[in-house]
This record gives C-alpha cells, sequence and structure tokens, in this order.
C-alpha cells in the first residue's frame, strides 16, 4: 500500500454533529426537537440532563420525560432558571418546560388514560 496517503481520523461525534446540523429542522420560529436534544446537557447540566430528557416541542413547550416523579417535580421548579440556560446557549424559542414521571416515550399526552375509571383503594369492587 505504498504511495497511499491515510486521511487525518475524523471522531464520530464530530461527523454525527455535521449530520444533525444538515437534517434537523430549520423552520423559521421552530427549534427543532433535535436542536434542543443537542442542546439539553450543556445548557442544564449532567444531574438534570441524566435524569430527564426531551420528548417532544410543541408550540413554545419543551416536554421532557423524567426517570421519576421527584425529577419531574425539580425540574418543573427549576423551569425559570432552566430557560434562562437554554436562552443562553442560544435556544430562544422555548416558552415553558413540562414535565412528566416515568416517560420515555413520544410528546405530550392528550386525553384520560386507557382502561377506564380507576377503583378506589382498599374498597372491593
Amino acid at each position: 500500500m505504498r504511495g497511499r496517503r491515510r486521511s487525518t481520523p475524523h471522531s464520530a461525534a464530530a461527523g454525527l454533529e455535521s449530520l444533525l446540523d444538515e437534517i434537523a429542522p430549520e423552520d423559521a420560529g421552530d427549534v427543532g426537537l433535535a436542536r434542543l436534544q443537542r442542546a439539553w446537557p450543556g445548557a442544564v447540566g449532567p444531574a438534570i440532563s441524566g435524569a430527564g430528557r426531551p420528548v417532544a416541542f410543541v408550540d413554545g413547550t419543551l416536554h421532557v420525560a423524567c426517570e421519576d416523579a421527584t425529577w419531574a417535580h425539580e425540574i418543573s421548579m427549576l423551569e425559570a432558571t432552566l430557560l434562562g440556560r437554554l436562552r443562553a446557549a442560544g435556544v430562544i424559542d422555548v416558552t415553558s418546560i413540562r414535565t412528566r414521571a416515568g416517560g420515555s416515550g413520544g410528546g405530550p399526552r392528550t386525553g384520560r388514560p386507557s382502561g377506564g375509571p380507576r377503583r378506589p383503594r382498599g374498597g372491593r369492587g
């Protein structure tokens, strides 16, 4: 393999970052979920980003799925601070943060949960 020149190695993260820049939505008033997910860890820090992750961005509201109810409450209480950190990181389209516990799936919840009404505790029925 004489005469063949090796290229400088590039990190996979740099390649993915470049790809995300190309495919992330760039709508005029919309940050886009992909950009929010990338900005989240740096803006909120490792503890919060480890406990909650952005799962949807709808009409200025960032929906965050949290590992438990304690973290959902904590992130809700820190909403103003977190919005300030996101703005400092260049994310200006987020106007509110909504949290939910134990969810890792999609966006905001709508309607009633399936399964009908709950039975009262301790009662027969």
